[in-house]
Formats: structure tokens, C-alpha cells, sequence
């Protein structure tokens, strides 16, 4: 086996003491990254990128490639959560019958060699593995969700002696355009080849070779690896398969879940239900981790949150405030449809900064709709519209009755708690930094013999004048409202001084003296020789 360090996405097996009885001593389980708690899963799955707001003032077309950063943004919701969890029981219970220290899993292999060879064999092992499916409406967010999570694991774990395995935690494949079982598995083979450097679709994947042969190797190389889980993307592409070749797929993932012991995850559109439903077997092997059937989004307190932590990222000059007018706005004009929303958020800005508008307006959201989704405004307003004659026109979003196949649990946590004590961690850093900064400036300014509370008013000014700006900036604005300070009690100094004079004047007109005596005698006025002392 190939366990060279050097391979890519690959990691040294890092043994950890498991609390679950039936992972103990099972070193492909031990070997996994920990079970996540809700909260960490949530902080696991986040992506916030950066933002930072003096771009809200770059050039126009520097500005439309900062709003693409928009793409990359993820806020994690109950959904979300529910899979992270699904996902890792797959994964784990998948191993348990699958132990490489026990006798038969070196007796699995050597089945597996037995059956390329033609040698029937009675796999007496009893698979743990179990398979999962995903539907949902097209933009939903699926293959998105699933890559955030396969994000958690690492893709290759290196087993050092006396294991010498290099463990293929998972592997995520499309099921091919035509459906062909011949095409999933030179794609299985090309995968693996890419992450171990190993030749099987060389050795294996000819077009010569029959789809038997080559799903019987695919088997084989699954074990020899030990892959921990198949995703299978897209598997509504079954439907434009010819003849029976979608039942032979649908074969062939619960041979790799029962007798391979490889729990497989299948994610489709909800076209994918007439595939998955159109046989009882089928159904009920794809529901060991239950089914996952995610509609557009409610307008409720997971809405919110997203578009609260989305709508931060505005690079318009007039910075908007959300309001419950906006927000219900976005949802109308996307349904719920969480890519479509993101969509239409980023275009919106584009078509402000674009018309010198430089903000967000309800009416401006509608109209981006209108002009720039022309394409799903029918499968949106079937959604809208709720009549399901017109619904089913539309099958990548023909909704599912949530009562009959959504096993919904709901996770404990507090996701409005969890981002509050994300934005309170962020305030309390910036809050340090800022003490930081504020410190070191007036150091600087007290070393030029500056009066400590003139410093500190003037750095705690600047700072607040130029929030972005680097520290050499914001000493140079402070040493400046310095001088203006300094200017300005010369200036108080000097209006005093001549309303103190003006008193002394008027005060001598009374007594019926010149201002020259009035000044003289009160020692502002002295003469040359007789008051001065040479």
C-alpha cells in the first residue's frame, strides 16, 4: 500500500482514546478527528470572509471583484448542524465491522482477491455500514453543505507500522450525465488515483474491461483502502440512463453498503425521489442515517440569522441598515432559496454601485429580480404561488410532503447565542487592540514632552477619526490636533489677556485717564529708563 508522506491532503495518523465502547480499539475510528459538540460543529462549519471597510470606498471596478467574495460566504443553520451529526455516525459506525486488527478483515480481503479471481466466497462478515440521502431543491445549498462538512475530515489518514494502510476517509463523486455504472467507476478510479498516485484506471478502468469486472474491482480497492464513506452528487442524472442501468447502480451501492461494508451518501434534486422511492429496498437502505429533505428556507429565526451576518458585507459607499422591509423583500423575491438570496444580494450592490445609487432599496431588489433572474422567475413564482399543478412542471423543486419523509431532530443549540458570542469575542479583541494601540500612541506623544491627559485626548481622537488607518497615520493626525490644541489656548491666552486690557481702559476713562495711563499704572506699560533696571 501507499503510504508515503508525501501525498496531498494526507495526515499522519494522531490515535484518540474513544468513549463510545464500540469505536475503542478500532485505530480507522481512533484515527478521526473528534465527535463535535453542536456549538463546535457550528464554529467548524463557519466561513466569514474578510471584510474590511475602506474597500466600501475603492474605485468602482475594483469593487465589483470584492462582491464575488460574497460566494464564498457560509452561516451555518439547524440543517446544517443535523447533517454535520447524520454525517459522522455514518462514518463511524461504517468502520466498526471493519476493524483492521480483527482476523476478518484480512479475511475480507482475501475474499475480495478470490472473487476477481472467479472463486465464489461466503462473506460471512456482518457490515455495519448504512447509506443516507440527501434531496433538495436546486440552489439549495446541498452540495455546498456537504463539502463544508467533508471539510471537517481529513481525506487521507497515513497508518504507520504494523498497519501500513493509507485510509481514505471519503470520496465524493457526480454520478455521470448518462447514468452509467462504466462511468462512475473510471471516475472512482481516476479519484482515488489522484489521491494515492496509484494507477487503477490503468490497470482497471479500460473500456475493454465489463462493468462486472470493474465494479468487483472497485469493491476491492474500496476495502484495500478503507474507504470510510462514497458520496454520490447529483444522482438524478439516474433518470437519463438507458435501459436498466439505473437499477443497476442503485444495485451496486447496496452491494458496496452490505457486503463491502462502505456506507454510501446519495444527494440529488428532489427529481432524484422517482430514483431513490421506485423500489421499497432502495428506499429503506438510503434511510439508515434517515432521510434529509431541505425545501426553501422559512421565514423564521434561521432566515434571519443568515441575512443578519450576510447583509455586513456591503461594499456600497451608503452604508444600509437592515430592516424588516428589506429583509422580507429578499425572501419574497427568492423564495427561501438560499443561493438565490446570496445572488441577489451581491447583484444588487453591483447594479447601486453601477447606477451611482450607492445603496439598497426594496424597490432596487425587486427590480434586480426582475431584470437579472429571468430564468428562475417561473420556478419562483410557482413557489410562490404554492398551486401544485404548476409545481410539478418544475421537479428540481417539487416539494415533499416534511411529515412522510423529514426526520427532523432538532439540535440544542442556540445559533442567535452562538453568533452573539462570536460578534462579543470579536468587540472584546478589537476592544484590546484598540487599549493597545491607544497606550503605545501616547507613549509616543508623553516622549515629546506632551502633558499625559493632552495625549491621551489627542491619540483617543485620532483613532477615532481614522479607525482603518495605520498606527504611523493615526500618530501623524495626532500630533496634528496636538499643534491645533497648543494654537488654540495661545489663542484663548491671548483673548483673555486683551478683554483683561479692555477692562483696565474703561476703568481709566471712568477716572478721566488716557488708556496709556491706565496701562502704565497697571505695569503693562514701562519706560525705557525709569522702570527698567539696567
Amino acid at each position: 500500500m501507499n503510504n508515503e508522506l508525501h501525498l496531498k491532503n494526507a495526515e499522519v495518523a494522531n490515535y484518540k482514546i474513544q468513549q463510545i465502547v464500540d469505536f475503542k480499539g478500532n485505530p480507522l475510528i481512533e484515527a478521526l478527528p473528534d465527535i463535535l459538540s453542536p456549538e463546535e460543529a457550528f464554529d467548524g462549519l463557519s466561513y466569514f470572509p474578510d471584510f474590511d471597510e475602506k474597500e466600501r470606498i475603492l474605485p468602482t471596478h475594483i469593487r465589483y471583484h470584492a462582491i464575488l467574495r460574497l460566494n464564498r460566504f457560509f452561516q451555518p443553520v439547524m440543517q446544517h448542524l443535523d447533517l454535520e451529526q447524520r454525517f459522522s455516525r455514518l462514518i463511524r459506525h461504517g468502520y466498526i465491522s471493519r476493524n483492521p486488527l480483527y482476523p476478518n478483515f484480512v479475511a475480507s480481503l482475501a475474499d475480495g482477491h478470490n472473487q476477481l479471481n472467479g472463486v465464489e466466497t461466503k462473506n460471512d462478515i456482518r457490515s455495519t455500514a448504512s447509506s443516507m440521502t440527501l434531496m433538495g431543491f436546486s440552489g439549495i445549498g446541498k452540495t455546498t453543505a456537504i463539502e463544508r462538512v467533508l471539510s471537517l475530515y481529513p481525506q487521507l489518514i497515513i497508518h504507520k507500522h504494523p498497519l501500513n494502510i493509507t485510509q481514505v476517509v471519503w470520496l465524493k463523486l457526480n454520478c455521470p450525465h448518462d447514468g452509467s455504472l462504466k462511468s462512475l467507476c473510471m471516475d472512482f478510479f481516476l479519484k482515488m488515483d489522484q489521491l494515492l498516485e496509484t494507477n487503477y484506471l490503468e490497470k482497471y478502468g479500460s473500456k475493454r474491461n465489463s462493468i462486472s469486472t470493474m465494479v468487483t474491482r472497485m469493491g476491492q480497492v474500496a476495502r484495500l483502502h478503507c474507504v470510510g464513506a462514497l458520496i454520490i452528487d447529483e444522482i438524478q442524472h439516474l433518470l437519463a440512463s438507458r435501459e436498466n442501468n439505473s437499477e443497476k447502480m442503485m444495485n451496486f451501492f447496496v452491494t458496496l453498503v452490505n457486503e463491502i461494508g462502505v456506507p454510501v451518501m446519495m444527494i440529488g434534486t428532489m427529481r432524484a425521489k422517482s430514483v431513490l422511492q421506485k423500489d421499497f429496498r432502495q428506499a429503506r437502505r438510503g434511510s439508515g442515517q434517515g432521510d434529509m429533505v431541505w425545501q426553501q428556507m422559512k421565514k423564521d429565526d434561521d432566515w434571519d440569522l443568515l441575512i443578519e451576518s450576510i447583509w455586513d458585507y456591503q461594499w456600497i459607499q451608503n452604508k444600509v441598515v437592515l430592516t424588516e422591509e428589506l429583509n422580507q423583500t429578499i425572501y419574497e423575491e427568492s423564495q427561501g432559496i438560499v443561493d438565490i438570496a446570496v445572488k441577489l444580494f451581491a447583484l444588487s450592490q453591483g447594479r447601486a454601485i453601477e447606477t451611482g445609487q450607492e445603496t439598497i432599496t426594496s424597490a432596487l431588489i425587486r427590480k434586480v429580480a426582475k431584470d437579472d433572474l429571468k430564468l428562475v422567475q417561473p420556478m419562483l413564482k410557482a413557489l410562490k404561488d404554492g398551486r401544485l399543478s404548476e409545481l410539478e412542471k418544475y421537479e428540481d423543486i417539487m416539494p415533499m410532503d416534511i411529515a412522510e419523509y423529514l426526520q427532523h431532530h432538532k439540535s440544542k443549540i442556540d445559533l442567535r447565542a452562538s453568533i452573539q458570542r462570536k460578534k462579543e469575542l470579536m468587540a472584546e479583541r478589537k476592544k484590546v487592540q484598540r487599549a493597545s494601540l491607544v497606550e503605545k500612541i501616547m507613549l509616543t506623544l508623553i516622549d515629546f514632552n506632551v502633558d499625559p491627559l493632552l495625549a491621551e485626548k489627542c491619540t483617543t481622537k485620532a483613532i477615532n477619526e481614522l479607525p482603518q488607518s495605520s498606527e504611523f497615520e493615526i500618530v501623524g493626525r495626532a500630533m496634528l490636533l496636538l499643534a491645533g490644541e497648543k494654537n488654540e489656548k495661545e489663542r484663548s491666552r491671548v483673548k483673555a489677556q486683551g478683554n483683561e486690557l479692555k477692562k483696565l481702559i474703561d476703568r481709566g476713562k471712568k477716572d478721566k485717564k488716557s488708556a496709556y495711563e491706565a496701562l502704565r499704572e497697571a505695569g503693562y506699560i514701562k519706560l525705557p529708563q525709569k522702570d527698567f533696571v539696567i
